[in-house]
């Protein structure tokens, strides 16, 4: 495994940071204060894998995510003002404040978006992909997805679409362990997900998702499968999300302890944080540093957002197709 060098590493630790610390506020000021409307679900716990992967492709590159897709958005290159004046329904967001957490999406970077319906991503992607291989465009694919959408259909209909047609597409199943509240044993008959890359003709790999160096050169190998040979990969990253499913969940499927264990053990920034420690390559106060600067950057966005003006009334209709 190549070893990065202290500004990727940087890169890695402050993209995780922003993705912390937007999530933070939403979940400790923003939605309890009722300053944002329906329904969020967040991604904490998980910034390795977005950061990773997508540090591993190229901006030209298309991404597609799913209904906890805010970590993806700013992974790719998202603007946390837009994004939050989207949660606060203001004319500035990526929606223009009609579609909320769910539908964040910026065509400028080829962010395909996020899409809330489970697994219904997937056959998008393959798509995508498509597309790219018909234009010849030398793109690939970013699809990711949580393990609960690899028991749906479409899944398996994506899936054997890009096998027989070699698509161009990296297929991110985030295995969080819960799909919704029910735990993957009881779920998936074969745990091994990755192993259903077999089925469809194309590598499949299972890989530790709360280390960002390992998910990054995992990701950059079948990228590099998709660009030169345009042979799609199913990559599937062990993970865990601290918070629940979505803001209102009490979580009764889980003790109390078990999230504050494995926040204790596996936390991705604490374990990156460590390593850049350990190895020297900060002092302590720099640490600190990097985190107020980010933890700035993401307060002034929030305060920029609530500046943004509400839509007027007519702008209701604007922007549909019927």
């Amino acid at each position: 495994m190549r070893i990065l060098r202290i500004e990727q590493l940087l890169h890695f630790y402050e993209d995780m940071l922003r993705i912390r610390f937007f999530e933070e506020k939403i979940r400790d000021e923003l939605y309890p204060n009722k300053q944002m409307r329906g329904g969020t679900h967040l991604y904490i716990g998980q910034e390795a894998v977005a950061v990773g992967a997508l540090h591993a492709i190229e901006p030209a590159d298309y991404v597609i995510s799913t209904h906890r897709g805010h970590g993806h958005a700013l992974a790719k290159g998202c603007d946390p003002m837009r994004m939050y004046a989207e949660l606060f329904g203001r004319r500035d967001g990526y929606s223009k404040g009609k579609g909320g957490s769910m539908h964040i999406a910026d065509k400028n970077i080829n962010f395909l978006g996020e899409n809330p319906v489970v697994a219904a991503n997937i056959p998008m992607a393959a798509g995508a992909g498509l597309a790219c291989k018909l234009l010849g465009n030398g793109r690939i694919v970013i699809d990711f997805f949580g393990e609960g959408a690899a028991n749906n259909g479409a899944f398996h209909e994506a899936l054997n679409m890009a096998g027989l047609w070699k698509l161009p597409v990296v297929f991110i199943c985030e295995n969080n362990l819960y799909a919704i509240s029910v735990p993957v044993e009881q779920a998936t008959a074969i745990e091994e997900i990755h192993r259903r890359a077999d089925s469809y003709g194309m590598p499949g790999k299972r890989e530790n998702g709360m280390d960002v160096v390992v998910v990054y050169h995992t990701v950059a190998e079948a990228v590099r499968l998709a660009r030169e040979e345009s042979e799609p990969s199913l990559l599937v990253f062990d993970c865990y999300r601290f918070e629940g499913h979505h803001m209102a969940d009490q979580q009764p499927y889980r003790s109390k302890q078990e999230p504050l264990q494995m926040r204790r053990e596996h936390d991705p920034i604490h374990l990156l944080e460590r390593q850049i420690l350990e190895d020297c390559l900060l002092e302590p106060d720099q640490v600190v540093d990097h985190r107020e600067r980010i933890r700035a950057e993401i307060d002034e966005a929030a305060e920029e957002a609530r500046k943004s003006p509400a839509p007027a009334p007519e702008e209701a209709l604007e922007d549909i197709y019927a």
